[in-house]
């Protein structure tokens, strides 16, 4: 099974979408599941009595209430499947069950009283109340309901209320008409039945509910003659299951025990006549494990709790409410490393008590050492939560005790309650990179946070400094970024595909430079082009400027233009896998260019020796576009206009980029004298305006950095630690970084800090989440902690379903559960799947081959599928091209 296409490209909240998908799927597209946790299964039930046209036989006993549907479609970013009505659920992704729920919605007004009453039913056990309602818009009155099937309908009206409104006036009128004097039917012994056990549980005053449980009892009695004894055994354990609820709620334990006790006893003998029964039975068994486990905790009744816990977890698996059972009696035993593990585990399987499991999580890890684990918790729990008051706090007190106070002012804002659409603003992922969805205000102290706003004041100013920002963010920095934000609506191509609550000033201000692009002149163009690459629409740039050899341009604004462009081409292709690198020979012939002015000869030129140091490997274009970028330095150093800061950055980045000769030409006294030079000139520079000031932390970060990886080329990695580590302290909030630092404490042997460092990177995202997640899992796993490294290499590929390496490592840590299982039926699957798609393309290239196609020469931005496995402690990648984390 394809486990990872369930996933439909959506990362999910906090565990694989695709696992949220199948755990709970007949809710979501009524088909089942073999992870399918067994309330889940009530929707499939449903489905076969409508069928069955058995509008009075028995279902499932518990329905769960509205807010479970949206939190389902919340947690797992499904948007797709959000539905209120059936009708609203795309054709394209209903199951055939869903197909004839829709249809016979659609037909409502024309169905016959039994299709009716087993299709409000049906609409109950999928959680759409509001069906429910068009289906039974009115209560039945009461004549009309000592016909047990039109009963059967009222009940599901009455039920419908309640998921939808609690005890309100209209559940109580709409279970009145079925208690108020009812007939011996079992469709009134479970009405009455169940409107005893909520008001003993949700209402102020139950003093009813001991007289609806003796009528329900009675009633039960009274209509066995017509029913089974399996059916009337069912019906009784659900009254004592009520029952237990007033039990204790009145603080009768012993007396809700013996309740139970019996219930169980009266299951023993119970053989079912066929699915249907086995599946009435199951859930029979579910629900009374549930509570025995709940008041052998209340007894405190050690021995009883951990059989019931035992008997729950064989019985239901994926079971969350079960686990969190597990983790909590773990707790209470003090042991935290244990109550951990089962709290992550539970997480997964949410979404009911999803951030309450993280909650809980964060704090064990806590208390077992794992403070970055913990850390990292708090912000999953409040993702998951956002507007929870205990999930801010949790995550605030976390940033507080590590001194991330710029963080926890991320987090306030994110955590903020606001009635007012839309809640993007109290996502995460927006406040931290606000700028790059639509141009509000990133609050990521990071220095690249910002990126777009900068190219924004400029646009709006109508000129750039001479002096600009170096980092070219990667192609697939803005898709990472919405996917693992989950906010789609900004998963645009175009600025004006940008729905209009979405935008702000500055937004409609690009729009509409975009809309005047081709009669803008060629400056325009270029500050426009600049703003739209740093908000990640490469793709738009290269279409708003067709492609021109560069000796049909003139003058240098037209050859700044096309430079960019091809620029922009360039860094769109690096990282795409099998794809070629575009060569900038535009931009090469720009430099040549009679009209190109120096500065912009210069900047071609360093560009030049780095793409061919890194790109063709050829040393001899590397030493010509080196004197060319040396010549064009020293008259730019002459010009007596230039000023002191520009002499500094010119300087300093020139050796940064051309150290890359001495470097191929392994000459590691020249490469570290130069790099000595590029260093001193990068602290020299010093700023008198906050943008000069961020200009003097970029190029002296990426000096350090280079000059790490610098020291580590020639053996020296104390030193490239060294560098690493100021690189950090001069930007703390960069993930590239802390995988770096992540490297160095792994060549060190330190894997447990080394994982902690890959953690801070994963939390830090969107670039190589997934890739961090999965190296923290490899690290963890060498530290010795199995169920940490698990959940990494689950979280890994929450966000690339894909990930290979991480596949492999959750197969190898999990434990011998239905986690671990499935884990390692995910590797099995994956690779098998990879190696299909593999042969595959082998045997077209050779079909190619064969036919007197030549393999063209190219260079390529990585080594494809398999490059990317992860070799000891090395990267993560994807099995085969899916939709990666690969910035």
């Amino acid at each position: 099974m394809e486990r990872w296409r369930f996933s439909h490209g959506v990362v999910g909240v906090n565990a694989p979408s695709w696992l949220t998908f199948e755990v709970h799927r007949p809710y979501l597209d009524g088909a089942d599941s073999p992870l399918a946790e067994i309330q889940a299964r009530a929707p499939l039930l449903a489905a076969r009595r409508f069928d069955q046209r058995a509008a009075t036989a028995l279902r499932f006993g518990m329905n769960m209430p509205t807010s479970y549907r949206r939190l389902l479609i919340e947690e797992s970013r499904l948007r797709e499947y959000r539905a209120v009505v059936p009708t609203d659920l795309p054709a394209h992704l209903a199951s055939a069950s869903w197909t004839r729920l829709t249809q016979a919605y659609i037909r409502r007004a024309e169905l016959d009283p039994v299709d009716r009453a087993t299709l409000a039913q049906w609409l109950v056990a999928v959680c759409l109340p509001a069906a429910v309602l068009e289906v039974v818009p009115d209560d039945l009155d009461r004549l009309r309901c000592r016909d047990e099937v039109e009963a059967t309908a009222q009940a599901a009206r009455a039920a419908a209320l309640f998921q939808a409104e609690g005890l309100s006036a209209r559940t109580a009128a709409a279970f009145q008409v079925l208690v108020e004097d009812p007939p011996d039917t079992l469709c009134h012994a479970q009405a009455a039945g169940s409107w005893g056990y909520l008001l003993a549980r949700h209402a102020g005053d139950d003093a009813a509910a001991p007289d609806l449980a003796r009528q329900a009892r009675e009633l039960l009695a009274r209509a066995a003659g017509g029913r089974t004894a399996f059916e009337c055994a069912i019906a009784a354990v659900r009254l004592d299951l009520r029952e237990v609820m007033r039990a204790e709620r009145e603080e009768d334990f012993d007396g809700a025990a013996t309740l139970l006790a019996a219930a169980a006893a009266s299951l023993e003998p119970l053989t079912p006549a066929g699915p249907d029964d086995e599946l009435l039975l199951l859930e029979a068994r579910r629900r009374l494990i549930d509570r025995r486990l709940e008041i052998a905790v209340r007894r405190e009744d050690a021995a009883g709790e951990q059989q019931a816990l035992a008997e729950g977890i064989a019985l239901d698996p994926y079971s969350v409410k079960i686990r969190m059972q597990a983790a909590q009696a773990q707790q209470r035993l003090g042991r935290p490393d244990r109550a951990l593990a089962g709290y992550l585990h539970a997480a997964r399987l949410g979404p009911l008590g999803t951030g309450f499991a993280l909650v809980a999580a964060a704090e064990c890890a806590r208390q077992a050492g794992h403070e970055e684990f913990a850390l990292l918790l708090a912000e999953r729990a409040f993702r998951a939560a956002p507007r929870s008051a205990r999930t801010k706090q949790l995550l605030v007190d976390g940033y507080a005790r590590v001194g991330e106070e710029a963080l926890a002012k991320v987090a306030r804002r994110a955590g903020r309650r606001t009635c007012r659409p839309p809640g993007y603003e109290n996502n995460w992922h927006y406040q931290m990179y606000a700028s790059y969805f639509n141009l509000g205000r990133s609050r990521s102290p990071n220095l690249y946070a910002e990126l777009p706003t900068l190219a924004y004041r400029h646009a709006a100013a109508g000129t750039a400094p001479e002096i600009t920002y170096q980092r070219l963010m990667p192609p697939a920095f803005r898709g990472n970024l919405v996917r693992e934000s989950g906010l789609a609506e900004f998963a645009v191509a175009h600025p004006a595909e940008l729905p209009q609550h979405l935008r702000t000033p500055a937004w409609e201000h690009l729009c509409e430079w975009v809309d005047g692009f081709e009669k803008a002149d060629p400056d325009r163009q270029l500050l426009t082009s600049a703003l739209l690459f740093r908000l990640g629409f490469g793709r738009l740039v290269l279409d708003l400027i067709p492609q021109r050899p560069a000796a049909e341009l003139s003058g240098p604004a037209e050859l700044r233009l096309h430079h960019w462009r091809d620029l922009v081409r360039y860094v769109g292709s690096v990282g795409g896998g099998r794809q070629q690198v575009a060569a900038p020979t535009t931009s090469f012939d720009v430099a040549r260019h009679p009209d190109c002015p120096l500065r912009l000869r210069f900047v071609i030129a360093v560009f030049a020796v780095v793409f061919h140091a890194r790109e063709t490997k050829s040393l001899d274009e590397a030493l010509a576009w080196r004197a060319i970028a040396e010549q064009a330095l020293t008259e730019l150093l002459a010009d007596p206009d230039c000023t002191p800061l520009d002499r500094l950055m010119l300087e300093s980045r020139f050796y940064r980029s051309v150290t890359y000769v001495p470097f191929l030409q392994r000459d590691e006294a020249r490469l570290t004298a130069e790099m000595d030079r590029a260093e001193e000139l990068a602290r020299a520079i010093t700023s008198a305006t906050p943008y000069e000031e961020f200009l003097r932390r970029e190029n002296l970060r990426a000096c350090l950095e280079s000059r790490s990886k610098e020291a580590l080329g020639f053996g020296r990695e104390d030193l490239a630690h060294r560098r690493i580590t100021e690189v950090i302290a001069l930007d703390p909030y960069e993930p590239k970084s802390h995988i770096e630092l992540a490297e160095s404490l792994v060549r060190q042997g330190l894997h447990r800090e080394a994982a902690d460092a890959y953690l801070r990177a994963a939390r830090l995202g969107p670039t190589s989440t997934a890739m961090s997640y999965g190296l923290a899992g490899e690290c963890l796993a060498k530290a010795g902690l199995p169920e940490l490294a698990e959940d990494c290499f689950i979280q890994s590929l929450r966000i690339d379903p894909y990930a290979v390496s991480s596949a492999r490592g959750w197969a190898r840590t999990g434990r011998d559960d239905g986690m671990g299982a499935l884990g390692r039926e995910y590797r099995d699957g994956l690779e098998a799947w990879a190696a299909t798609r593999r042969a595959a393309r082998t045997q077209a290239r050779k079909g190619t081959t064969a036919g007197g196609g030549t393999a063209a020469h190219a260079v390529t931005a990585d080594g494809g599928a398999t490059a990317h496995e992860v070799t000891a402690v090395g990267a993560t990648g994807s099995a085969d091209a899916g939709q990666g984390n690969r910035s």
